[in-house]
């Protein structure tokens, strides 16, 4: 029996709906997190996501190679997400922990969002956001 719900490849990370108002998306391990290919990714996410409100899971990699440009584009004023009401982004080490929140924090941003360590921390606070506050 093949998934009814939206799920799309793309270069650099899978999106997978596991209910119809949840997303999640899996990076690829060894790829290099460039603008172009972020905002490939939220093109593909926008488009999924047509389709009604979501929160999003957003799981890392291990090791991140972060393009330098990426801390100076504005990736959701460039691609907007207007369906996505909170997103939690899991990732291993403090460092990048600091460089997510540094790239987040240049973009214009309408809904909660925080990053965590742990994956678990995180699915629990995407079930707690009630209304929008934009996150720190």
């Amino acid at each position: 029996m093949e998934n009814a719900l939206p799920h799309l490849d793309t270069p650099v990370a899978s999106i997978i709906y596991t209910s119809h108002d949840r997303v999640e998306v899996h990076f690829k391990p060894g790829v290099r997190f460039t603008p172009e290919g972020v905002a490939e990714l939220m093109k593909s996410r926008q488009l999924l996501g047509a389709s009604g409100k979501h929160r999003v899971l957003m799981l890392l990699p291990e090791e991140i190679q972060f393009d330098p440009r990426m801390v100076s584009t504005d990736h959701y004023g460039n691609v907007p997400q207007p369906n996505t009401e909170a997103v939690a982004w899991v990732v291993h080490n403090i460092g990048d922990a600091q460089i997510t929140k540094i790239v987040l924090s240049r973009s214009l941003v309408s809904f909660p969002w925080k990053v965590f360590l742990d994956e678990q921390e995180a699915r629990n606070w995407l079930d707690s956001v009630t209304h929008p506050v934009i996150a720190e």
